[in-house]
């Protein structure tokens, strides 16, 4: 945003727990402020740290972004904080909900960041001016005492060390978050010692401190002692070389060998946690000559199986699965500190099961999509359909926690009664490369894209496409895709006389020429019957288009959809798609397909895969 606007972000991060009566007036006041400073883009999260009250109701009427901590303690929350700012951010404001800070006084600390006289600004109560009744003499005698005692021994210039009012350089706070531990009112004490032994440059500025609406949660004797022991405790601390958390991911198709949407998921969190400091493994099959191990873009990948083929005809081969499956176990002899495998095609997780029961660690297991009994008659017939729904049924008791990849699998998995844990991270896009494809010049009212299997339905867009064209005979369809469906559309295609209407082009190598078809088209027609999230259509809302898709119960892509705003949800028949081809053909214009679309940026998504992980 800030190559768009030429404007510094700074985000302003409010621990919060129960403050509902000082929230809305503390968000108001930099409401006040954002209109003077115009050289600044603000925004403000709130961390609600499980308030019993409507701190978070508050905070979102008045246009805060709410997360929460489930675990109690101003520490939880902070750090949940640090990990949440938006990759984008110039500088870290922080303060506390309960309005006896002044949102006002903001950019007297976020200036000396921005002048380069320091990494970290500090609010100092004591320096500056107390409200009468706002701090307690004895809660006031013992800030200073803590004071001197920081700065004679720590020798760094803070003359109040329990403020909650900080600014600071957003690479200051990438450098202190990994050090912090402090779960409760400590985290202050713990954050300046810290960044004092971190040698950062701090200064501090004196604020004015008011009375706090609602009741202050701090206990002056019982968080005095813990706060103390604080400081003795960081007497003799000193920053270790944090150790990258190694991970690994099973997976038997991985880009750029495959371009599927799970494919390209593992691809993109793969290289940000790279970019995060994170050492990343994927064991795979062999998809390239040369050795057992490469390494791409910062990424091991380890073949542990010989290349077989995913498909017989237009279904997942049993051999591969069983023989990648047992290929598996050779996770045995590799060392990782978390281990995620994707579901399909199940036997992995059977696997992968004894290896973290061996190494005693927990089995992450990543789920697309829930097929269940019915859908397994459909797929296969006879022994096979029930011998395939067993192995699904099995594979649910196999991880500790289940990354779901959207709402509509989670709710399927607690449908068929998986009991453990379940994190729901969506897919995500790359906002950034969407925004700077050009469009294509091969333009088209209609574009499809994905794979060319049964359950795609692309037969019905060409069937639906046969109707439109009665009304608009110019009518033009772009299907980008391979699979074993092809000949039969082929044939479709040629039998209800659209080869002037529809074309059907083989993959799109590189995004940016996908994404510049998507922006040459219309819209996009998705009729699948089964998916399990629908990335695409994230995709082309991203790139402007609206998104038509099923109702079909299995295809959690209508669940991506705001009906009227960023698509319409068909029911799967040739006339109902076209009736809804027609409407957008005619108001286009009053969609406003990218609303919303920014929760689904791969930095998002990878802040949640982290702290799916546990490497926060």
């Amino acid at each position: 945003m800030n190559a768009i606007t030429a404007k510094k972000k700074i985000t302003v991060l409010v621990p919060c727990y129960n403050e509902e009566e000082g929230i809305g007036k503390v968000i108001e006041g930099f409401s006040q402020i954002s209109d003077k400073a115009s050289e600044y883009e603000i925004e403000i999260i709130v961390i609600d740290n499980n308030s019993a009250d409507k701190t978070a109701q508050v905070a979102r009427f008045h246009g805060a972004t709410v997360i929460h901590e489930p675990k109690q303690g101003k520490g939880h929350a902070i750090r949940t904080g640090f990990y949440s700012i938006p990759a984008d951010s110039d500088y870290v404001l922080m303060l506390d909900g309960d309005n006896t800070y002044k949102p006002a006084e903001a950019l007297r600390l976020v200036e000396l960041l921005n002048s380069g006289f320091c990494n970290v600004a500090i609010g100092s109560r004591l320096g500056g001016r107390i409200s009468e009744g706002s701090m307690t003499t004895f809660n006031r005698a013992g800030n200073w005492i803590f004071s001197h005692l920081v700065r004679y021994v720590y020798r760094v210039n803070v003359t109040d060390v329990l403020t909650g009012y900080f600014a600071w350089k957003l690479e200051a706070v990438e450098r202190l978050r990994p050090h912090l531990v402090s779960n409760g009112f400590a985290i202050e004490m713990e954050m300046i010692t810290k960044m004092a032994r971190l040698g950062e440059n701090i200064y501090c500025v004196p604020i004015t401190y008011d009375a706090r609406a609602g009741n202050s949660n701090l206990h002056p004797i019982r968080d005095g002692f813990r706060i103390l022991f604080m400081f003795l405790n960081n007497l003799d601390w000193k920053p270790k070389a944090q150790k990258k958390k190694r991970i690994a991911f099973v997976s038997d198709a991985v880009m750029p060998y495959n371009l599927g949407g799970k494919e390209r998921r593992l691809y993109e969190i793969s290289k940000r946690l790279v970019n995060e400091s994170c050492e990343v493994h994927i064991y795979t099959m062999k998809w390239w000559d040369g050795p057992r191990v490469i390494e791409s873009e910062g990424v091991y990948f380890h073949a542990i199986s010989k290349l077989y083929p995913l498909y017989q005809k237009e279904r997942r081969s049993m051999l591969q699965a069983v023989l990648f499956g047992l290929a598996t176990l050779k996770l045995i002899f590799e060392e990782f500190d978390v281990l995620d495998v994707d579901h399909m095609p199940f036997f992995p997780l059977f696997s992968a099961r004894v290896v973290t029961w061996c190494k005693g660690k927990k089995l992450h297991a990543t789920w697309h999509e829930v097929w269940g009994q019915d859908y397994w008659r459909e797929y296969l017939k006879g022994m096979s359909s029930i011998f395939g729904n067993f192995t699904e049924q099995l594979s649910f008791a196999m991880p500790d926690v289940i990354i779901s990849n959207s709402e509509h699998t989670a709710g399927r998995l607690r449908e068929v009664g998986f009991k453990g844990e379940i994190k729901t991270v969506p897919l995500g896009v790359d906002l950034e490369s969407i925004c700077a494809s050009q469009p294509s010049e091969d333009k088209s009212d209609i574009i499809f894209v994905g794979r060319l299997l049964s359950h795609k339905n692309a037969d019905v867009l060409i069937r639906a496409v046969a109707i439109v064209k009665k009304t608009i005979p110019t009518i033009s369809c772009n299907i980008i895709g391979s699979g074993p469906e092809k000949t039969k559309l082929l044939e479709l295609i040629e039998k209800l006389n659209l080869k002037d209407n529809i074309k059907i082009l083989e993959n799109v190598e590189k995004h940016s020429e996908l994404y510049g078809s998507m922006k040459a088209s219309k819209m996009l027609v998705l009729p699948s019957n089964r998916e399990g999230f629908g990335l695409v259509a994230i995709e082309a809302n991203a790139a402007g288009l609206p998104v038509i898709t099923t109702s079909h119960e299995n295809n959690a892509a209508k669940d991506l959809i705001y009906e009227g705003v960023n698509g319409l949800v068909a029911k799967l028949n040739e006339e109902n798609i076209a009736e809804k081809i027609l409407f957008i053909m005619q108001s286009q214009d009053k969609m406003n397909p990218k609303q919303g679309i920014e929760k689904y940026d791969w930095n998002e998504v990878v802040k949640c895969i982290r702290e799916s992980f546990a490497i926060m």
